[in-house]
C-alpha cells in the first residue's frame, strides 16, 4: 500500500506491520528533579506547569513514567481524538500515559503526524475499548495490534521535514497574530486614555471628550430567537446567530453569508452595536461589533445598541470594549455567564467629536485588517496540513 501523494525520490511500496513493529513500551520510571510534561490534544507534548488549568505536579516520581528525548507519549483515553506528542527532553509524565520507544528505523515525529492524521484517528478508535465514548481506553497491547504500512526510514524523515516545514510557518503566523493583537490592544488603550491623540487636518487640537453614559446616547433591545435549524446559505433574509459574534465576523460586520427564510423578529439597522448577552466565560461578553447593513435579522440573546445621535457605531465598538475589565464587572451567572442592557446603560464613555471617532476607528480598523488577513492565511495554512496529512500518509 502506497499514499496518494509521495516525493519523486521513493518508489518502494510501504511494507506490512503494526504499531508494535514501530514502538517498544517503555515502562521507565521517573527520576527525582526530572521535569513534569503533558499530552495535550492540540500542542502535543507540553511541560506541565505551562497548562492554565491547575493540576498536581509533585506526584512521587516512583510513580511517573520516564519519557526520554524521541519517545512518543500518548494519552490512554484520548489517542482517539490525537492526544499524543513527542518528547523533546527526558522527563517525567503521568503513569496514565502510555510512553512509546521507538524501535530501529523508526522516524518518531514520522508518526507523531500520521497518528493525528483522520483516518488514522478513526482506525485508533476502533482498537479503543470502552463503553462510551468517555470510557475508550487505548492499552498498549492493542496500540501494539494496529496495522501501519510502514516506509523507509529516509521516506518518513521526509515526510517529516515537510510536515515541520509546514507546522513552522502555521506557528509564525500564529505569533505574527497574537503580536499584531497585542499591538491592537496597546494602541487602543493609548487612544482611549487619551495619551494618544489626533489633530484636525490643519493641525489643530480636536474639542475636549465629553463623559456620557451609554444609555444617554443609546437605546437598548434584544433579538428574538432564530433556531439554528432555521438558518441556511440559501435563506432570502440575512441574519445573525448570537453564536456569530464570536465566530465569524469583526468589529465592522460588513458581510452576512448566513441567512434565513423566517420574516418576523427583529431586524437590525445599520449603525447598530451588537453584543452577545450570554457565553460560558466572562471574557466571551467582552465583544462588540457594529452592524453596516439594515434588514438584518438577529437572534436572541443579542443585545441591540442603536445610538441615539450621530456616534460612529465603529469607534462606538471599540469603546464599548476598551476597557474589558468595566465590562467584565457586570457579568453575573455561574455556568452560563449573562450581560444585561440595565447594566450597559450605565457604562461611562468618554465621547470626541465625531471626526475624531472616524480617524479613531479608521487606525484602530487598519491594524484589524491585517489581524483578518493573517489569519486567513492560518485557516489556509490549517487546511493545507490537513490535505497532507490526507494524501502523505496512509
Amino acid at each position: 500500500m502506497t499514499p496518494e501523494l509521495r516525493f519523486p525520490d521513493f518508489k518502494d511500496p510501504w511494507q506490512d506491520a503494526t504499531a508494535g513493529d514501530a514502538f517498544a513500551h517503555s515502562k521507565a520510571k521517573g527520576g527525582a528533579g526530572l521535569p513534569i510534561w503533558s499530552v495535550t490534544l492540540n500542542r502535543g507534548m507540553v511541560p506541565r506547569n505551562s497548562l492554565d488549568r491547575h493540576m498536581e505536579s509533585d506526584a512521587a516520581d516512583e510513580t511517573n513514567l520516564r519519557a526520554k528525548p524521541g519517545d512518543l507519549v500518548y494519552n490512554m483515553m484520548r489517542m482517539w481524538q490525537g492526544a499524543v506528542g513527542q518528547a523533546s527532553e527526558e522527563c517525567m509524565v503521568s503513569p496514565a500515559y502510555v510512553v512509546l520507544s521507538p524501535k530501529p528505523r523508526i522516524c518518531s515525529r514520522f508518526f507523531d503526524y500520521w497518528f493525528k492524521a483522520p483516518h488514522m484517528l478513526h482506525r485508533l478508535r476502533s482498537f479503543s475499548h470502552g463503553l462510551t465514548k468517555d470510557r475508550l481506553r487505548l492499552y498498549y497491547a492493542d496500540f501494539a495490534k494496529i496495522p501501519i504500512p510502514l516506509p523507509s526510514e529516509d521516506e518518513q524523515r521526509k515526510i517529516a521535514d515537510f510536515m515541520d516545514t509546514v507546522s513552522e510557518r502555521i506557528t509564525l503566523l500564529n505569533r505574527e497574530k497574537a503580536a499584531l493583537e497585542d499591538h491592537k490592544q496597546g494602541l487602543m488603550q493609548r487612544l482611549f486614555s487619551q495619551e494618544l491623540r489626533f489633530t484636525r487636518r490643519d493641525g489643530s487640537a480636536f474639542p475636549e471628550w465629553q463623559e456620557r453614559s451609554l444609555g444617554d446616547i443609546a437605546t437598548f433591545r434584544k433579538g428574538s430567537g432564530i433556531a439554528k435549524s432555521e438558518i441556511s446559505k440559501t435563506g432570502k433574509v440575512p441574519c445573525i446567530h448570537y453564536g456569530d459574534l464570536f465566530r465569524n465576523h469583526g468589529t465592522a460586520i460588513k458581510r452576512i453569508d448566513t441567512f434565513t427564510d423566517i420574516d418576523e423578529g427583529v431586524s437590525g439597522s445599520t449603525g447598530d452595536v451588537l453584543m452577545p448577552a450570554s457565553d460560558v466565560t466572562p471574557t466571551g461578553l467582552c465583544t462588540a461589533s457594529a452592524l453596516m447593513e439594515s434588514g438584518v435579522k438577529l437572534g436572541g440573546d443579542i443585545i441591540i445598541i442603536r445610538p441615539k445621535e450621530e456616534i460612529d457605531s465603529v469607534w462606538l465598538a471599540y469603546a464599548i470594549v476598551s476597557d474589558p475589565q468595566k465590562i467584565l464587572r457586570m457579568v453575573c451567572g455561574i455556568a452560563v455567564k449573562h450581560l444585561y442592557s440595565r447594566d450597559l446603560s450605565k457604562l461611562k464613555i468618554r465621547i470626541p467629536s465625531v471626526e475624531e471617532q472616524r480617524k479613531i476607528s479608521d487606525a484602530v480598523g487598519v491594524v484589524e485588517s491585517k489581524i483578518d488577513a493573517v489569519s486567513t492565511q492560518i485557516t489556509h495554512m490549517e487546511t493545507f496540513k490537513k490535505g497532507l496529512l490526507q494524501k502523505l500518509f496512509v
